[in-house]
């Protein structure tokens, strides 16, 4: 009979565990990122961290790549996930908790790199465009039926092709390639923008399937709440005066989001 009972308590210890929060996030500088300490850091981060004290929440952020995070988040319950871009396709996929940035993706190559692109056309014939698995510039290139693309595990990897001139072109975003570049050793001057692709607004977000609602709405209301304070606002001003002091990306605070030129 113990042996009856024991085996039952430890179902309900492993449900409960599998239905623990996990908070995910990915390598998206200045947004979520590792400082030289290998310490997780952002504004994003510190958005989603403040929230986390506010619930007296101590999960620990996962740090791990687009493709991964995303089918996470898709296939498992009670999974929180940023930054990511709110999109059409994604719109019923999940729960959408808080924004926390806009930014505006590009396509860009090296300034030595003479190319001239003007529409999607052009873009198309292009012989090989670097993207990141499962990041949303490759899933919005797939849906303009792109078949040039070249999906690496990480931005720094694009980068590295781009210079060895295995990649024509690359798409990110502004604040990410100041970052990047920076990281890299290389200057502003280094790359050049040859056309824009979207503007996205990004978000803390929640999966949906199986997921427990007052985990979600809990976490929806403490987000609503800690931007309506101008809380958000207030690390938003802080990570503002951080990047252009430090990165000379610019900036500009509004009611709590980061809005990158």
């Amino acid at each position: 009979m113990r042996w009856i009972v024991g085996v039952f308590l430890f179902l309900i210890s492993f449900s409960v565990q599998s239905q623990a929060l996990r908070i995910i996030t990915v390598v998206e500088p200045p947004a979520s990122y590792l400082d030289s300490h290998g310490e997780l850091t952002g504004f994003s981060v510190e958005v989603v961290q403040a929230i986390q004290r506010s619930l007296n929440d101590e999960t620990k952020i996962e740090v791990m790549p687009e493709a991964r995070a995303i089918y996470i988040a898709r296939t498992e319950p009670n999974v929180l996930l940023f930054s990511f871009s709110r999109t059409e396709q994604r719109e019923k996929e999940f729960y959408w908790i808080g924004q926390l940035v806009v930014k505006t993706s590009s396509a860009y190559t090296l300034s030595s790199n003479p190319v001239q692109i003007q529409t999607l056309d052009q873009l198309r014939k292009v012989k090989a465009i670097g993207v990141v698995r499962g990041d949303i510039r490759e899933e919005w290139l797939l849906e303009q039926d792109f078949n040039n693309l070249h999906p690496s595990v990480n931005h720094q990897q694009n980068i590295q092709r781009l210079r060895s001139g295995r990649l024509d072109l690359i798409a990110y975003e502004s604040q990410g390639i100041q970052h990047l570049l920076w990281e890299e050793g290389l200057q502003i001057d280094d790359i050049k923008a040859v056309y824009t692709l979207r503007t996205s607004e990004v978000y803390l977000l929640m999966s949906k399937s199986g997921t427990d609602q007052k985990l979600m709405q809990s976490w929806k209301l403490a987000a609503e709440k800690f931007r309506q304070s101008g809380q958000q606002q207030f690390i938003a001003e802080k990570w503002q005066l951080i990047l252009k002091h430090y990165h000379t990306i610019n900036t500009e605070a509004r009611d709590g989001i980061l809005h990158f030129e």
